[in-house]
């Protein structure tokens, strides 16, 4: 009876596919943006929902579920943000990673929206505001939050956001820190706001500022447009 409301689904991970029988709130889970489903918004599923996956290692489909290997590790991640669960799905002929996820707690994760106003009178009045799942946040308090891949992978934590030009128009940047360095992700790169900053999976980086003359160059662009270095 629970398979009549299921549907079959291509679920895409970062080394292949999958096809399993998911619920439409699997489904909303999948969805990190854009038209593609990804197994990392599930999560664990059992494995009788699976029918086959494919391994870009291999280049080759295989019937039945990829292997599942779990922890449960409650790191304390910052922020009041626990990671609880921890998986990788794994090819069972070559072991290559079909697909990673992780799965998030925090206190008060189900909390009404009417919460959030409260805190929000303590800011100046004329703080910008970003749509949320539930409501508005001031966009400063979006500084130092954690910001996670469509893969559910830590990116790093938002150290400023700004303003840069691109074709003569003004857009919101997040500047996202990591032990790698620093990166501008711009604002349609976003996916989700909660506890969490999930990037969307069309989400793209925006180009390096210029490190001669500091000016911040469209994404995707070769030499400074200001003074003309490469970037």
């Amino acid at each position: 009876m629970m398979a009549e409301d299921m549907a079959e689904k291509k679920l895409r991970g970062s080394g292949g596919f999958a096809i399993a029988r998911v619920t439409d709130d699997e489904q909303k889970m999948a969805n990190l943006g854009g038209p593609e489903l990804f197994l990392a918004g599930i999560g664990r599923l059992d494995e009788d929902r699976f029918t086959k996956y494919f391994c870009n290692k291999c280049e080759k489909e295989y019937e039945g579920a990829p292997a599942l290997k779990y922890e449960s590790p409650n790191e304390d991640l910052g922020e009041g943000v626990t990671l609880v669960e921890k998986g990788e799905y794994k090819c069972k002929t070559c072991s290559a990673t079909i697909a990673q996820y992780r799965k998030f707690e925090a206190p008060g994760q189900q909390a009404p929206a009417k919460a959030q106003p409260k805190a929000a009178e303590k800011l100046a009045p004329a703080q910008s505001t970003v749509p949320t799942a539930e409501g508005f946040v001031a966009i400063d308090q979006l500084v130092g939050m954690s910001a996670y891949d469509s893969e559910a992978m830590l990116v790093g934590k938002v150290e400023k956001i700004g303003l840069h030009r691109v074709g003569g128009n003004a857009q919101i940047s997040l500047k996202i820190a990591s032990e790698s360095g620093t990166k501008d992700v711009d604002w349609n790169g976003i996916s989700k706001i909660g506890d969490i900053i999930l990037l969307s999976s069309a989400g793209k980086a925006v180009a390096a500022k210029c490190a001669s003359c500091g000016y911040q160059n469209e994404a995707g662009a070769l030499f400074c447009e200001e003074c003309g270095s490469k970037l």
